[in-house]
């Protein structure tokens, strides 16, 4: 029996930022409170380093403050494309010990991050849809009533930018984009399946503990969560705690009595 009995769909995203790195949602019937998170820090971009550059502005709005973007640049940038793929954002991200969480691509998906403290790290298309300029930038602020969208974008801390301009660069890159978050810590935003997916990748790549971590925090935040339980249950078997490992798929069975890797995972480690 394998730890990796509950299969969590990850989209995973291949398009390059080279060079760096639809219709616009429909806005909410209400105006939402304009939110700027001044705080967040500012790496200035280097020539085609957008995406350490950002990446780096996340991790230490997280908390690690010991990332930079040249240290963040050997395991992104691709020279050969001359920007960096979306999947290595993901991937490093996991391994500076976060959870990577991509966001609703929606002007309210974005306001709903930066309410809980968030800031966003997007994939735009700053050319044209045929002759594409790929870049990464962090939407630090939204101000529906000015119109306007704050950014850290390459060299200028602090870029200002219509709403309707943002959303135009952003949707021809599919409305990308994505937090990180310390893996005890759910952002508020977040829903179950959704966190359990950005979680699932850690155990195929190695972080059993990262994995457990990040399930223990779904666990706590939504315990009527089968699927949360069934996650937690693999990860313990997985870091050798098979009496825990049973306690959460029974946990999940009496949720989701149909859950059957649940049922299959008691099955296979019953005591002789």
């Amino acid at each position: 029996m394998t730890s990796g009995a509950v299969r969590l769909a990850v989209m995973a995203a291949a398009a390059v930022a080279s060079g760096c790195a639809l219709h616009a949602p429909s806005p909410t019937a209400e105006t939402q409170a304009p939110v700027e998170l001044v705080a967040t820090p500012f790496f200035a971009q280097r020539v085609d380093h957008c995406g350490p550059a950002a990446l780096a502005t996340v991790l230490v709005e997280s908390g690690r403050n010991d990332v930079t973007p040249d240290a963040l640049s050997p395991a992104l940038f691709l020279p050969e494309r001359a920007g960096t793929l979306r999947t290595e954002l993901l991937a490093v991200s996991r391994a500076q010990q976060r959870i990577p969480l991509t966001i609703p691509g929606t002007l309210e998906g974005l306001v709903a991050a930066l309410d809980a403290g968030y800031p966003v790290l997007v994939l735009q298309n700053l050319g044209i849809r045929w002759i594409p300029r790929w870049h990464y930038a962090v939407v630090v602020g939204v101000d529906q009533e000015a119109d306007t969208v704050v950014l850290r974008s390459g060299r200028e801390p602090r870029r200002r930018t219509s709403i309707a301009t943002f959303l135009r660069t952003w949707a021809r890159s599919g409305h990308w984009g994505m937090v990180v978050s310390p893996p005890d810590t759910v952002p508020a935003f977040a829903q179950p399946l959704d966190w359990l997916r950005a979680a699932a990748p850690a155990e195929s790549a190695g972080q059993p503990a990262l994995a457990l971590t990040a399930y223990k925090a779904a666990v706590a935040r939504w315990p009527d969560s089968a699927l949360a339980h069934a996650a937690l249950g693999n990860a313990w078997y997985a870091v050798g705690d098979t009496p825990a490992a049973r306690r959460h798929w029974q946990d999940a069975l009496q949720l989701n009595p149909e859950l059957k890797t649940a049922r299959d995972n008691l099955a296979a480690t019953a005591p002789d």
